[in-house]
């Protein structure tokens, strides 16, 4: 079966099956010598095999001269370039465990990380701004001792860090192998959560799982032949890392880096780089759809696209503007081996699913509990809470009590309703925190979001429960609206009352500015939440400015 580990064999580099770690995937592609493994979007330089290998040894060779042993955790605070490829590399070579930081975070999370991850070093790029946050987060916290800078600075911060220039470093190590052993059960990486519901949780992997949910996005139907991934993701998030950086790495393909996401130069770079595919998340495909209004669409290479998160009414649109099919995927940082929606047979394709978790031949086990309590057998539609077993990480970094609330004998309770159908195709419902108990309703905000999102003018919005008497919770959209419009609270009842059941429109709306958010850029509903709980008045109300709105509008 397409989804089968056994298939995927065929589509790795010889060998590469074999292998465990990401020190092994390495050494045995090296093989390759000059063939392009990297290509930076921004120079066009090409990066081969064996030279990266090379480079990621240095960069281990440095970081073990400097007294790090395996296990340490090693930060990186950089942007999206070739070091910033390397430096993850050459972390994970040497056996130590890398922490992304997201080159958009400040002092106090970049504080926190260290601290909850015991972070000595953490790389940089040569960016006055990020070193000045390094420099106060080393001052303040007693836990950050080495700021590794790619430049010539050198030199320590009165009561701070010491700050080494890399470049220097890497010039002085030889581009041998370190010599560290790694096993399969090693972290090689702790990806922290977004902190939606409350503060980011270290998710260790392992090299491993690390390697495994790389190649389960070869379960797209791809092939050696020409085969090149492009990615304007950033480096500082999973999906880059596995499903680009290392996932092309485990076949022997190349790819291409983008410094960043912009809709301007997103397809000249995949045409000027030969890209056959590239990766996405659901706002950016909304993003591109929005940019190409009524435009022509640059002509460009790409046939397929992976992407996680893609709006049901998008999805059609989407594959005829830009002449690409979408591979739909879902995964966590705490269990990263994927579910897609990629069956090679397009008439076993269902739109606006996830799919099916990849390889089951590896042991690998979903179920689906349902809100009494019990796991429902599986031929029936069913919708319930995602739980897996088989490729989770052990447990959050330091987080005994979140550990408790997380694992059930080994099972991994993911947070998220799902809807699975008697093929086992997989919907997304929402997060469990974010859904609407009304009158003894069940109610998605991610489905009041997406008609909320489809009326004139809105450019974004976000759905919460607010208390109500009556009915325990009553249903609140804040909106952002496109620069310089309006949007007409009255319009959009009667635009959602035509696509929700009527329990589902929402009573309250009020215009925002701007959300908190995430480094990652994901609204921040809790405290949304939070700041409901405290207020009386809602906002703008429906049941008064339109008392008779059902009549009116639910015929």
């Amino acid at each position: 079966m397409w989804c089968d580990y056994g298939e995927i064999r065929k589509k790795l580099y010889p060998g590469v099956d074999k292998v465990e770690t990401v020190k092994g995937v390495l050494d045995l592609t090296a093989a390759l010598a000059n063939k392009t493994y990297m290509i930076d979007a921004v120079s066009g330089r090409e990066f081969g095999y064996a030279e990266t290998n090379g480079m990621a040894n240095r960069v281990a060779n440095a970081l073990k001269g400097m007294g790090h042993k395996k296990g340490d955790r090693v930060g990186f605070f950089m942007a999206n370039s070739p070091r910033c490829v390397l430096t993850i590399l050459g972390i994970m070579k040497g056996g130590m465990i890398a922490v992304p930081m997201n080159p958009n975070f400040r002092q106090a999370e970049v504080d926190y990380l260290s601290r909850k991850a015991e972070i000595s070093t953490i790389v940089v790029d040569p960016d006055p701004g990020s070193i000045k946050i390094l420099t106060d987060v080393s001052r303040a916290n007693g836990v950050l001792r080495n700021i590794l800078c790619y430049g010539d600075e050198d030199g320590s911060i009165e009561g701070g860090a010491n700050l080494v220039g890399m470049n220097g470093l890497l010039e002085a190590v030889p581009d041998s192998d370190p010599g560290i052993p790694v096993r399969g059960d090693d972290p090689c990486a702790i990806f922290f959560t977004s902190g939606t519901t409350g503060m980011p949780k270290g998710a260790p992997v392992t090299n491993r799982i690390y390697l495994l949910a790389a190649q389960s996005v070869l379960s797209i139907p791809l092939t050696h032949k020409g085969t090149r991934n492009y990615t304007a993701l950033p480096l500082s998030h999973a999906n880059a890392q596995l499903y680009s950086m290392m996932a092309m790495r485990c076949m022997g393909a190349s790819w291409v880096l983008s410094d960043r996401f912009s809709p301007s130069k997103f397809f000249h770079e995949i045409k000027r780089h030969g890209a056959t595919y590239f990766n996405s998340i659901g706002g950016m495909m909304q993003i591109l759809d929005a940019a190409f209004a009524g435009k022509p669409v640059p002509e460009h290479s790409a046939r397929y696209v992976f992407v996680g998160g893609t709006p049901r009414a998008l999805w059609d649109r989407f594959e005829k503007k830009f002449g690409v099919v979408i591979f739909e995927g879902y995964s966590q940082s705490e269990s990263p081996v994927l579910f897609l929606n990629a069956n090679p047979d397009p008439a076993r394709r269902k739109i606006g699913s996830f799919g099916i978790p990849v390889f089951p031949d590896l042991g690998r086990k979903t179920k689906i509990r349902l809100e009494t309590g019990e796991d429902s057998p599986e031929g029936r539609d069913v919708t319930g809470e995602l739980i897996q077993i088989g490729f989770n990480m052990k447990g959050y970094w330091g987080e005994e009590d979140k550990n408790r609330e997380a694992f059930e004998d080994g099972w991994l309770h993911s947070g998220d309703v799902v809807t699975r159908d008697s093929d086992g195709y997989h919907f997304f419902v929402d997060r469990m925190k974010f859904m609407i108990r009304k009158g003894g309703e069940n109610i998605s905000a991610f489905e009041v979001e997406a008609a909320v999102n489809s009326f004139p003018n809105v450019s974004e919005s976000s759905v919460v429960p607010v208390p109500d008497p009556l009915r325990e919770e009553e249903i609140k959209v804040f909106i952002r609206p496109v620069e310089g419009k309006a949007v007409d609270p009255v319009g959009l009842i009667r635009h959602c009352a035509g696509r929700l059941a009527y329990f589902k429109v929402p009573r309250y709306v009020e215009m925002v500015d701007s959300f908190p958010k995430t480094a990652t850029e994901r609204i921040q509903k809790m405290e949304l939440k939070e700041r409901e709980k405290a207020r009386t008045e809602f906002g703008w109300d429906r049941d008064k400015e339109i008392p008779d709105w059902r009549e009116r509008y639910c015929q």
